[in-house]
């Protein structure tokens, strides 16, 4: 076998084209393999059978003396991580251009594919064909995200070349790690511990080898009886578990051993590698420890780099025509004529949030969201689109869904503009605490985050006007009137 990839092409032609490979180790007799597949086929049509289907297609080509071990990472497509792979990849391939390039003005448009806008010295450009820079870049992203990328060029004047081969970017392979320092081995290897520690958030899935870090908490020690020793079996005497935290989330860590370790206590910072496991209820992580050190952490790293973003300052309502032509208004601001027949409560201020989506054996997928600002008891503005569903099913919703977001943005793609419309403000709505927290599961990899009070309204009181009734528009601004006058 030569490349994993055209095993499953030869296999099952085009059914599996979106697969791009990650990592791939061959420890022993255990191969273990990471797929990188788009966001949307991750979240909607990769499903059990397929992930059989491509577990025995590559267990076939390598032989069944061999364990294969298949993990599966969402790509998500964003400007921020395309800046990231970016910059990563031309510090590593191309650190002249780099050097002299401030990525902080490249473009990067993702409404039709990507396009990447670069603003360049002449003199660089140059240097960029006579590399293949064009080419290279390119042929890395389709690799990398699946995407046909166009590139476009604005040349400034030149100015001195400058190098540096150090770089600011540490993204690693899951997004922005943190290095520790003043390593003293406990167990295992130090040279395990080199790798820089991956926050315990972006964690994915079971069966990978990570490093992370933390301080410990609720650290517990056993010694087993020797008396019930066997033979024929690992025996080990001691029995240590405890939660290590790095304020992005917690991880729960186990180490049997022989050796006794005063120097784990409770708040003491340590490093460890070892095989992540799932936990029952699917959320949490566990990990059985293979090599352990005491370490300095730079928690204010890591905090840094994992807070919730601020609401975008360059701030862009996202209109119809730019996802694709329809005749319904899909995305924008509009204005509503204020509603005098009841007595109005004129200190009502917030936000109406309604969303309708389909509910699969995998997740909740919105296909439609609207949201309706209420500034002191009127009805201001709407935000309103439908968003891409990536599956297809034998029933009228899916089909509905389907027609309408074909062409429409992705939901990771409006969180920024979902976000700005809602920031700081109380979200209103039948059950606006369940919409949030699927809203939030897209937005954390982002680092975004809905954080809003909320403020439920009963099914009863929508009242809705016309025939539009099952439109989240039409049940946002019956959401906001009832708001008002309740």
């Amino acid at each position: 076998m030569t490349d994993i990839l055209s095993v499953i092409k030869e296999a099952f032609p085009e059914k599996y084209d979106y697969l791009r490979l990650g990592l791939v180790k061959l420890n022993g007799k255990k191969l273990n393999v990471t797929f990188l597949v788009p966001e949307d086929v991750f979240d909607y049509q990769l499903k059990n059978e397929d992930i059989h289907n491509i577990k025995d297609a590559v267990t076939k080509a390598i032989g069944s003396d061999f364990l294969v071990t298949c993990q599966f990472e969402k790509i998500i497509l964003t400007p921020e991580n395309v800046r990231s792979a970016l910059a990563e990849y031309m510090a590593k391939y191309f650190p002249l251009i780099a050097a002299n390039l401030d990525f902080s003005r490249v473009t990067i448009d993702l409404t039709s594919g990507l396009k990447l806008s670069f603003t360049v010295q002449q003199n660089i450009r140059d240097y960029m064909q006579t590399v293949d820079f064009d080419k290279r870049i390119k042929d890395f992203f389709y690799q990398k995200y699946c995407l046909d990328v166009t590139l476009d060029f604005s040349v400034v004047e030149d100015s001195e070349i400058a190098f540096s081969t150090e770089s600011a970017m540490d993204s690693g392979r899951y997004g922005k790690t943190v290095t520790v320092t003043d390593k003293v081995l406990l167990m295992g290897k130090i040279g395990d511990l080199h790798a820089p520690a991956v926050h315990i958030s972006t964690l994915r899935g079971e069966g990978e080898d990570v490093v992370c870090c933390g301080k410990i908490n609720y650290l517990s020690f056993k010694t087993r009886d020797e008396s019930k020793r066997a033979e024929y079996k690992k025996f080990f005497k001691h029995y240590y578990t405890f939660t290590i935290s790095d304020t992005t989330g917690y991880l729960s860590v186990f180490i049997n051993t022989d050796d006794e370790f005063g120097a784990l206590q409770n708040g003491a910072e340590v490093v460890c590698k070892g095989r992540v496991n799932t936990r029952e209820d699917a959320q949490n992580y566990s990990m059985y420890v293979k090599s352990i050190a005491l370490c300095k952490i730079p928690f204010s790293t890591i905090a840094e780099q994992t807070k919730p973003l601020d609401p975008p300052e360059n701030y862009s309502v996202l209109f119809p025509n730019e996802y694709h032509e329809v005749t319904y208004d899909q995305m924008g601001f509009d204005f509503f004529d204020d509603h005098k027949d009841k007595k109005i409560n004129h200190t009502a201020n917030g936000v109406t949030l309604a969303v309708r989506s389909i509910k699969t054996e995998r997740a909740v997928v919105p296909y439609e969201v609207a949201m309706c600002s209420v500034e002191d008891g009127k009805i201001k503005e709407y935000l309103h689109t439908f968003l891409k569903v990536a599956f297809t099913e034998d029933n009228e919703k899916a089909e509905y869904a389907n027609r309408m977001g074909y062409a429409s943005p992705r939901l990771s793609t409006v969180i920024p503009d979902l976000i700005k419309f809602s920031a700081n403000r109380l979200i209103v709505g039948v059950n606006p605490s369940a919409a949030l927290e699927v809203f939030n599961k897209i937005a954390k990899p982002l680092r975004y985050s809905f954080s809003n009070d909320v403020h439920v309204i009963q099914p009863a009181a929508l009242k809705y006007e016309g025939e539009k009734r099952g439109d989240a528009l039409e049940e946002a601004i019956a959401a906001a009137n009832a708001f008002i006058f309740e």
